[in-house]
């Protein structure tokens, strides 16, 4: 899994498209902020296996993925989440991929459960839901 970075059609339009993480310093970011720390998730790119750290002007600073994907559909900036949440709009042209070639990667998601808590239909519903939106189906195991 990568974090994803995203501008809307109409963002390229009015600003373009950085085709260089050097360029990433032109653009405005829509920043994340963790609620429980409130610290700024710092921008991480992948050069080449090393970590490079990129300092951006924030357009705004949001709490809540879903505004993180609203705000870049308007065009406000350069939005960035774990990949899966943003594939479909990628893929039906609303947002467009950003500097693919140097999105990070983030270790997996494990759910940890007791073995007879499987059992309960919430815990199932849940693995399957977390199963259905963050992983491919040829990836998928339960």
């Amino acid at each position: 899994m990568k974090e994803a970075f995203f501008v809307s059609p109409d963002y390229i339009k009015q600003y373009g498209l950085p085709t260089s993480p050097n360029e990433l310093q032109q653009h405005k970011l829509i920043q994340y902020r963790f609620i429980t720390s409130n610290q700024l998730v710092p921008v991480l790119l992948n050069d080449n296996g090393q970590t490079v750290t990129v300092e951006m002007p924030n357009a705004l600073i949001v709490n809540d993925t879903s505004l993180m994907v609203d705000a870049a559909l308007k065009g406000l900036g350069i939005g960035r989440i774990v990949e899966p949440l943003v594939t479909e709009l990628i893929d039906s042209g609303q947002l467009v991929p950003v500097l693919p070639e140097y999105w990070y990667p983030y270790s997996a998601l494990y759910v940890y459960f007791h073995q007879d808590a499987q059992k309960a239909k919430r815990v199932r519903v849940l693995i399957d839901f977390l199963l259905e939106k963050l992983m491919p189906p040829a990836e998928r195991k339960a």
